[in-house]
């Protein structure tokens, strides 16, 4: 089972109810999300960090439709322990929409910091 968010990109209105509509046509989806999991896992382990993982992708039904993915580090003894952001996935070709080298850089730290916490010290030799 996947999910699919619809982006609304008016406005609500000031009085009564919104109604939405569908998007117009039929849209065909070539990405299966587990695909596009597996492309962003390789993307995470060269460019960004070994620790995280790719989440649960959501498809988004924009132009071009996107699988959102949560950027998720998981420790053996506790399961889920943190996200640190989402990277998207053409739905169409299978292409990362790249993080900037900024966004990578404050992943790396926070990612970084969380690991020291979680790593408990080793005592110095005596």
């Amino acid at each position: 089972m996947f999910q699919i968010v619809y982006e609304y990109v008016n406005s609500w209105p000031q009085q009564g109810s919104l109604q939405i509509e569908p998007p117009p046509a039929p849209l065909e989806i070539a990405v299966s999300p587990d695909s596009a999991r597996r492309k962003a896992n390789g993307y995470l382990a060269m460019h960004v960090s070994m620790s995280l993982l790719a989440g649960k992708p959501v498809l988004l039904m924009s132009q071009p439709p996107v699988w959102r993915i949560p950027l998720e580090m998981k420790v053996d003894d506790c399961g889920h322990v943190a996200t640190f952001g989402m990277i998207e996935v053409d739905a169409q070709t299978r292409e990362i929409f790249p993080l900037t080298p900024n966004q990578i850089r404050t992943i790396q730290e926070q990612v970084n910091e969380l690991l020291a916490r979680l790593t408990p010290e080793t005592a110095a030799a005596s």
